[in-house]
């Protein structure tokens, strides 16, 4: 997922009239590649003039009045 399939997943949500809006939480389990490259986009797209982006394993953006969360995968640990 990338910022721009997120916005277009959002806007879908908003124009709906049949989807309940309120209280709405969408949880992404993004790959870690992926997270990062969310975190810093909504980071710059809402702080434009601050450069001291932290990227962090969870994150919470509201868009639309829906709160949308992303999280890190969890590394799959394999049995020997």
């Amino acid at each position: 997922m990338n910022y721009e399939e997120l916005i277009e997943t959002i806007s879908e949500i908003v124009e709906n009239t049949k989807i309940h809006k309120i209280g709405l939480v969408l949880t992404y389990e993004l790959s870690d590649v992926n997270h990062k490259q969310m975190n810093e986009q909504l980071f710059y797209k809402s702080n434009p003039v601050t450069a001291n982006f932290e990227r962090s394993d969870e994150f919470e953006v509201e868009i639309g009045g829906i709160l949308v969360k992303f999280i890190k995968e969890k590394e799959k640990i394999t049995e020997e």
